[in-house]
């Protein structure tokens, strides 16, 4: 039988060809050993017996008071609609496996950003090797260890980063193509930062414009509107903001642009005699990939490289220039982006060693940063939260139970759930 009539058959049987199933396969398995490896990285009482603050406090116990009205509350000034669905899960779940629930959830939909990005990036990057270099630090994430990690409420980070490749590239098969727009959807009704990326979105609906560039500009701009109304009807409110633009601008020299290349294990959280060093480290790699890319000895995409450093800057400097805030989380897409703008300088053009050098280093600072102490390690466990919340309720039927979560810092985060559902087995 000849290729061209197996693909035949393949096709009148809804068999995929062999090719496909081992690419089905080893995705799977990617997700799988992904999640795996995300929820072994939490020390301490571990992620799947810990519950993270705004996880708690915010998603898990208005989804248990609320239901599905959750989905119209917003929190810090937007929707945050993929935290939302992971919470309504645990919600109908047992309260002892919340914690577990709420993690296993956090690590899948992260791993499954991860591998999103490994097979969008194809289009722009057509070496293998760099798009592993950009896809798995999304799912072993060197920096932000804190509270980035196993955590819906900050799903929008990395889902951030995933945005770009969703608005840059088209799938080929309409179901990849639906996907993505049902990506665009999910990430855009979770963060009103997403408006960073209008312009993108706009030139990507110009220039192509066709039916699917339509769509995915609608997927994208609903979304988006929907978060921009409901600061301006007062739905949806952003308090305590005092604008920092000089924060906004040094914090990304000297907090996000190190941690990409080093991590934040070696480079810290925040800037010191140590992180300046390795910021001065960061921006000669830099100089030196600008230097032999011009010097055209790698196959350097410029105008990719440009559209993905961009909106690393603008993406660090919008968040912390607003709220005159620098945490680490805000480093994650910013940092991501600027990963991209690097390797697509130094795609190879006669040989790849400076793309596996460069791997090589990433790869070094994901295994250093993998499993390190954080306020989540340091409990207090679910379990031991719902043990308590029991006896409580006996005492106190049909009342509501306060269970401690991590940080333990004053004043302090809480899950403030009902009897019935602290009871629920």
């Amino acid at each position: 039988m000849t290729l061209t009539s197996q693909t035949r058959t393949h096709e009148a049987t809804g068999t995929p060809p062999r090719g496909r199933g081992r690419s089905i396969a080893l995705t799977t398995a990617a997700v799988v050993v992904g999640t795996a490896a995300s929820l072994l990285r939490q020390p301490g009482p571990g992620a799947l017996n810990t519950i993270w603050a705004e996880d708690g406090e915010i998603f898990l116990t208005q989804a248990v008071r609320d239901g599905a009205g959750a989905f119209t509350t917003s929190y810090a000034g937007y929707y945050h609609l993929v935290a939302r669905i992971v919470a309504a899960v645990a919600a109908v779940l047992p309260a002892a496996w919340a914690g577990a629930v709420l993690a296993v959830g956090a690590a899948l939909i992260t791993t499954v950003f991860a591998v999103a990005v490994y097979h969008l990036s194809g289009e722009h990057l057509p070496s293998r090797l760099a798009r592993l270099v950009v896809s798995v630090p999304v799912a072993v994430l060197p920096m932000a260890q804190g509270d980035v990690l196993n955590s819906p409420a900050n799903l929008h980070w990395t889902g951030l980063y995933l945005l770009f490749w969703l608005l840059v590239s088209r799938p080929a098969t309409t179901a990849g193509r639906v996907l993505a727009c049902a990506g665009i959807v999910l990430v855009t009704a979770s963060d009103i930062l997403t408006g960073v990326y209008v312009p993108l979105a706009a030139f990507v609906v110009w220039f192509h414009r066709d039916r699917y560039a339509w769509i995915k500009g609608a997927a994208f701009g609903v979304p988006l509107v929907v978060q921009v109304l409901g600061l301006l009807t007062g739905q949806s409110e952003r308090e305590g903001l005092t604008p920092d633009p000089v924060l906004g601008i040094t914090g990304y020299v000297f907090r996000a642009v190190p941690a990409t290349f080093f991590g934040e294990r070696w480079v810290g959280a925040g800037v010191s005699t140590v992180s300046l060093v390795f910021t001065a480290l960061a921006v000669l790699l830099i100089a030196a990939v600008l230097l032999l890319a011009w010097l055209e000895k790698t196959s350097a995409r410029w105008w990719f490289a440009l559209a993905a450093a961009l909106h690393s800057a603008a993406l660090y400097v919008a968040p912390v220039g607003l709220s005159g805030i620098a945490t680490p989380r805000y480093n994650v897409a910013p940092a991501l982006l600027l990963l991209v703008a690097v390797v697509s300088l130094v795609l190879p053009k006669y040989d790849a060693r400076l793309l596996t050098a460069l791997s090589v280093l990433i790869a070094i600072v994901c295994v250093v940063n993998f499993r390190v102490a954080n306020p989540r390690s340091e409990g207090p466990a679910w379990d031991d939260g719902i043990d308590s919340g029991r006896v409580a309720c006996a005492q106190s039927p049909g009342g509501t139970v306060s269970i401690e979560l991590p940080p333990l810092v004053a004043p302090g985060w809480h899950a403030t759930l009902p009897c019935d559902y602290v009871d629920r087995n």
